[in-house]
């Protein structure tokens, strides 16, 4: 009985654990641009802010993430795995776009770009 449970636990445990590690997202969500990169089994957020002379890009650990075959969890946020539409509570929803490193990832995020059209 006790060897069948250590198999599943560590079947299971080595599929979700680090899966996504190194990849990211960047989802629009009503309007907003936002960052998710997973790496050592975390999620971590980065968002554009405004620093002294033009907008930055803030990092924050958002904590553990889970993965199944057909989302990604984190926090209160679920990314469909298929579709990369992105879900948090039952109401804030968005549509991402994949990134598979880091440098892909922070290039696309394109700050000037956020700010082309403002007026002021």
């Amino acid at each position: 009985m006790i060897k069948p449970l250590i198999f599943f636990l560590l079947f299971f445990t080595s599929i979700s654990a680090g899966e996504i590690d190194g990849k990211g997202v960047i989802c629009l969500i009503y309007g907003n641009t936002v960052g998710f990169f997973f790496e050592d089994n975390r999620a971590y957020e980065h968002k554009p802010k405004g620093g002294k002379k033009k907008l930055e890009l803030q990092k924050k650990e958002i904590g553990k993430y889970y993965t199944d075959e057909n989302f990604i969890y984190f926090d209160d946020v679920k990314i469909n795995r298929k579709t990369l539409s992105f879900q948090k509570y039952s109401s804030f929803r968005g549509e991402c776009k994949a990134y598979e490193n880091i440098d892909e990832f922070k290039k696309n995020f394109d700050l000037e770009s956020l700010t082309k059209e403002n007026k002021i």
